[in-house]
């Protein structure tokens, strides 16, 4: 194979070979030198029409690139035309369907817009159709729910909006609104307190079957700190002494099965019943004791289930006691029952400071 004029003049373009080499080349296929200068010419890569038809609207007219296009090529009248439209932005689909949907089009010319894009009528309609989003499978089925529309229909709106048939239903199944976990064993407890049936329940509202035994655990509830105190200072938690005082009778059946349909054992219905009655006050039991019905350790329990602080226990039991009266104080003192100091004790007993104890003391000398 030999270098032929080809040859010559792309490797001369590509300033691999000098002018005067390429001439020698243009000459072995009988070019002279000028013939040779225009068969370089015409290697050289030259714009297509579009490409000059578009550069026109830059550098010549823009609404009619014809005159400056023809000055750089020889364009026929007949294919102007056709050139010149080749260069034109035209409108995409989805342009298309964006101004159907903003209102800014009709159907007339968007069906014509549609046809000169190679759309066929019937597609035409098809686009058109497509032209819309439809509302998702999720707020479709809401939707229907709220307008009470069949779920037949709706159904067939979750296909439309993407949703396979054949999972349709599995899907608005999924989508409707399940019971919280706390609401399923609240009506489980209501059912059977043992809870026999609380497994299966969660299953389906999507609870793993290893939390079952947390769940179980927690549906029975513990009662608040405070009723625990209440019951802990009334004894509920020493059936041997509540019994003592009677605090479980009168428990009805009907009661603690109420209770345990709340998530509460038998035994917290038996605490919370024993510790729910009413106490006497303290001056009720200072009275029994002062009239022998009760003994000193009963009166320490009573104070107890009625939360008085044990530092105060004693020394509301000392003044529990009637002190001596103004008259009696003069009347022992005069028979010498009290000495001195005893009167003046007597009188502080009853609620005199010092200074007027004092007083009080002398009086009872000089009366």
């Amino acid at each position: 194979l030999k270098i032929d004029a080809d040859m010559a003049a792309i490797l001369t373009q590509r300033r691999q070979m000098s002018e005067a080499v390429y001439n020698v080349y243009a000459s072995f296929a009988g070019y002279d030198e000028g013939e040779a200068s225009q068969f370089y010419k015409t290697h050289i890569p030259y714009p297509s029409i579009p490409d000059i038809i578009t550069a026109s609207r830059y550098l010549g007219d823009p609404s009619h690139p014809e005159h400056y296009a023809r000055t750089l090529f020889d364009i026929p009248d007949p294919d102007f035309m056709i050139w010149d439209w080749m260069t034109y932005q035209k409108l995409t689909t989805e342009q298309v369907m964006s101004l159907y949907r903003m209102g800014h089009w009709d159907e007339t010319p968007v069906d014509t817009e549609l046809a000169k894009l190679g759309w066929c009528l019937d597609d035409s309609r098809a686009i058109k159709t497509l032209a819309y989003d439809l509302p998702n499978p999720m707020l479709l089925a809401q939707s229907g729910l709220v307008q009470n529309v069949s779920e037949d229909t709706i159904i067939k709106n979750i296909s439309k909006a993407g949703i396979h048939p054949s999972y349709a239903d599995d899907y608005y199944n999924a989508i409707l609104t399940k019971p919280a976990s706390e609401d399923i064993i609240a009506y489980e407890l209501r059912r059977d307190p043992s809870l026999s049936n609380l497994g299966t329940e969660l299953h389906r509202i999507g609870i793993h079957p290893n939390y079952n035994s947390l769940y179980r655990e927690l549906a029975y509830q513990i009662p608040p700190v405070a009723d625990i105190i209440t019951m802990a200072v009334r004894e509920a938690f020493t059936p041997d002494i509540a019994r003592r005082f009677g605090q479980y009778e009168d428990l009805p059946s009907e009661y603690v099965e109420a209770v345990q349909k709340k998530g509460l054992s038998k035994e917290w219905a038996e605490r919370y019943w024993a510790a729910h009655w009413s106490l006497p006050s303290p001056q009720q039991g200072f009275e029994m004791l002062h009239r022998g019905v009760i003994g000193i350790d009963d009166l320490n329990m009573l104070m107890r289930a009625l939360d008085i602080m044990p530092f105060w226990r004693d020394k509301l039991t000392q003044i529990a006691y009637r002190p001596l009266s103004r008259v009696d104080v003069r009347r022992m003192f005069a028979l010498g029952v009290l000495d001195v100091s005893g009167v003046r004790k007597a009188y502080t007993d009853i609620g005199y400071n010092d200074y007027n104890a004092n007083l009080m003391t002398q009086f009872t000398i000089k009366y």
